[in-house]
């Protein structure tokens, strides 16, 4: 598999590791204590349901007593609903209610984070959410991660339409009906079954901007689902399109390659799209019919 930092910026580098969820939860696990140490703002814009990383991250922070008074909590998107209703956090279909099931209420109380500190996506603010982030500083670190639409959660190229990648980039949060690809994906995640249920899946979303990722001081991405109990890898394409395709606005992924920044992909994400025994067996059958045309 392609590693190492030959990308369109310098500081950008790719890594394929075989337990990328792992990687997620000790990065983010060493920020959150470097900012109790150190006693500084730690604001983060964090994906979620992401509750094998939460559980690993709360169990190391409980028993080493870090507290995460300082850390600032920013949602990389949320559900909506066709009339413009946000799920709040409490709601089964919210994204970041799974982040208060499992990191914040699994935190012993005298480590927790004040509510405030934790920036939910609502009716009155999604509008303003890229401005809420700027307000504290700006994210110090966005961790990301690929959808089928070839995009960064919710930002796709369906919802963010531009003309040139500085357009895309100066484009904040916003209320958006993403890709077919993305609901699709998305009904594959545990909060829905896995079951494939298109039709449960929320039809839309509140989301931060390209401009929020792009403005972070870093960016971590991590590729890593795959299916339970097999070997398939829902982001092989994805990640793909995103990291070696083109860098335009359609192709909204490709926007992490601009910038310093690590992504972590599985090993099962990094391997060939079509198996070695499926493709020979191709090309064995597409050489036995040339061979009887001609």
């Amino acid at each position: 598999a392609h590693q190492g930092k030959n990308f369109e910026h310098p500081d950008f580098e790719l890594k394929v590791v075989y337990d990328a969820h792992n990687y997620f939860a000790i990065d983010l696990f060493q920020r959150i204590r470097m900012s109790d140490v150190e006693n500084k703002r730690l604001v983060i814009i964090l994906p979620s349901p992401e509750n094998a990383v939460f559980i690993s991250t709360v169990e190391a922070i409980n028993k080493f007593r870090v507290s995460c008074r300082n850390v600032h909590v920013f949602f990389l998107y949320e559900y909506a609903n066709e009339k413009g209703e946000v799920a709040p956090w409490q709601s089964p279909y919210s994204r970041s209610g799974h982040f208060m099931r499992y990191f914040y209420e699994r935190l012993d109380a005298e480590l927790r984070m004040p509510m405030e500190n934790i920036h939910f996506f609502t009716n009155e603010n999604w509008k303003d959410y890229s401005d809420m982030i700027a307000t504290e500083g700006g994210a110090d670190v966005a961790y990301t991660a690929l959808s089928w639409s070839g995009g960064i959660g919710a930002i796709d190229a369906q919802t963010y339409q531009a003309d040139t990648m500085e357009e895309l980039l100066s484009m904040g949060s916003n209320y958006v009906t993403p890709m077919l690809e993305m609901i699709a994906h998305d009904s594959l995640r545990g909060m829905f079954g896995a079951s494939g249920d298109l039709g449960n899946v929320p039809p839309c979303a509140v989301t931060v901007g390209p401009k929020d990722i792009a403005a972070a001081k870093e960016r971590v991405d991590v590729e890593y689902l795959a299916a339970c109990g097999g070997n398939p890898a829902h982001q092989k394409f994805a990640g793909k399109l995103a990291l070696f395709g083109p860098v335009d606005p359609k192709n909204p992924g490709s926007m992490l390659r601009l910038f310093p920044g690590i992504c972590y992909v599985s090993a099962d994400v990094a391997t060939p799209s079509i198996y070695r025994a499926d493709r020979d067996w191709i090309q064995t059958e597409l050489d036995a019919i040339n061979k009887k045309e001609n």
